[in-house]
């Protein structure tokens, strides 16, 4: 009889297969680390991948609302500006994060 269970994401799953094939438990958590692959712009974090393309959308809608409620002027809108600028600086310190390949001396396996 098969064991259900349900999985909150794809990364779940994937996790349940390895482990299920014997991977180490380093391994395991290593594909659950958040990486930023400098050569191709893209972002893995918790299973998910983010392309350069998804990442610079992101970060124009962020700079965009940003703008927008900053010219309404309430302070409730300053707030969400706020929070838009932060969401955008975050975006933009990962994308000036160091590689993994960069981290480990330049070495790819």
């Amino acid at each position: 009889m098969a064991i259900k269970k349900n999985f909150d994401s794809r990364a779940d799953i994937i996790n349940a297969l390895a482990a299920s094939e014997g991977a180490p438990e380093g391994d395991l958590k290593k594909m659950m680390e958040s990486k930023w692959d400098s050569g191709t712009g893209t972002y893995y974090s918790h299973g998910k991948m983010f392309s350069k393309m998804s990442i610079f959308r992101a970060k124009n809608y962020f700079a965009d609302q940003a703008a927008k409620y900053n010219k309404i002027g309430t302070s409730e809108a300053k707030e969400m500006a706020q929070i838009f600028d932060l969401a955008y600086e975050a975006i933009d310190a990962i994308e000036h994060s160091p590689s993994s390949a960069e981290e480990d001396g330049g070495s790819q396996n």
